[in-house]
Order: C-alpha cells, then structure tokens, then sequence
C-alpha cells in the first residue's frame, strides 16, 4: 500500500463545513525568533458516521478515509507477544490478534524510550494488537490546501493505565485525550512508523509517559524562549 498519498479530493475540501475546515486548517504560531514547535490541528472521528455527520453528502470519502486508516492500523499498531499485556495497556477487549510475533521480532528487538532496547521474551506465538479508536484528520504542510491525511489513534480502557482517557499514535505520542474532537498535533504523527514490538510489561505505556513529558518540556522551553521577546 502506498503510504503517502492524497485521500480526499479538491470537492470534499471545497465541501466542508466551516467548523471542519477551521479544524484541520494548518495553524502555525511564530514568536519572536525562537517558534514553538510546529503544530497541526486536526479533526478526530471515530468513525465513518461521524464522518458523514460533519461531512453531509460525502459517504463514499469518508468511507475511504476510514478504510485509510485502518490500513495504517494494520500496519503501523503496537504489537505485543500476548493478550494479557495488550489489555494491560489498552482494556478487556480491546485488543485483537495479529501475525507470527516471534518472525516480527527476529533481528529487530524494536526500540521504545530514549533508544532502549527490549529483549525478546515472547518465546515465539502470534502478536495481539488494541483496536482503533478512531483516526486523526489533518491537512498536509505540503503547501496543498487539497491534500489529506490521516493516522489511527487508540486510547485505552483500563484505569490503571497510564494511557486510560488519552488518545495515543502507534508510535506513542500522545495527541489529546478520549472524547476530544480537535486536536494539536505535530505533522510528523501523520507519517507512517515501522510497528512498535513490545515485549516488556507496561513497555507501551512508559515510552507513551516519556514522549508526553519531553513534548511538556520542550512547549514550556520555548514560551520561556519566547517570552524574553525579539532578538537573537
């Protein structure tokens, strides 16, 4: 599947409505000479209902979109070697089954949090996966007003997760929290990342914590860069 590409057509952007078209706008905030990190607002739907609902007369586009991003979905979720450790993360029944683990991790361990690596200990079997909660809906920075994309997203179920009510990419990076419908989001959640494998309990959810606090830190970085005004 090529992985790049546009989704939605000139007719769909001419279309929307005002409060989509506002939402997915490409919005960038410039302060001074030190600019906090570029950001891009996007729709969240859950699903192809939702879609339409916003986006009247559009089924057939918002039918391709969806299938877009379950096909990422496929492609780019995080895996686990078992079941249980899926729904640690992510809730009961929430987490579907996958391929052959054991073939996915051979000579790639996979890397999480600040370049560690986890070691295989799956002891071979098939890989789980969390169902997708929705998908993100962004306008490209291409400079095209009338290119799309889009990026799964999950959340989790379990209260004793540290990623229970957040929306969370495949990659990890925490984009908002369940039930929002606007998010800010940096540009590069929207291209697609190799699988993450997990092979260590709660794994997921640490690398998710770590990129949320280095994104924190780096938002607060540069309003205090910021606010010391022009110069530099």
């Amino acid at each position: 599947m090529k992985r790049s590409r546009s989704i939605l057509s000139p007719r769909f952007k001419k279309q929307l409505t005002v409060p989509t078209a506002a939402a997915i706008s490409v919005s960038l905030t410039l302060t001074g000479c030190s600019p906090e990190p570029m950001q891009e607002t996007a729709q969240v739907y859950r699903n192809v209902t939702e879609c339409i609902q916003v986006n009247p007369g559009q089924e057939q586009l918002c039918q391709s979109v969806f299938g877009e991003a379950q096909a990422l979905a496929e492609e780019t979720a995080p895996r686990f070697n078992s079941l249980a450790d899926c729904e640690l993360e992510f809730g009961a029944e929430q987490c579907t089954g996958g391929g052959d683990f054991a073939t996915d991790l051979a000579g790639d361990a996979g890397t999480l949090v600040d370049g560690e690596q986890y070691a295989d200990n799956s002891g071979g079997g098939g890989w789980f996966m969390p169902m997708m909660y929705g998908y993100m809906l962004g306008n490209m920075l291409s400079g095209s007003r009338n290119k799309y994309r889009t990026a799964p997203v999950y959340s989790s179920k379990n209260a004793r997760s540290p990623l229970n009510g957040k929306l969370v990419t495949g990659a990890g990076d925490v984009v908002g929290r369940s039930g929002d419908r606007v998010v800010r989001t940096s540009p590069n959640n929207f291209t697609p990342k190799k699988a993450t494998n997990v092979t260590q309990r709660g794994g997921f959810g640490k690398m998710a914590q770590v990129k949320s606090a280095q994104a924190a830190k780096a938002r607060s970085s540069s309003r205090k860069s910021s606010s010391r005004g022009w110069g530099g």
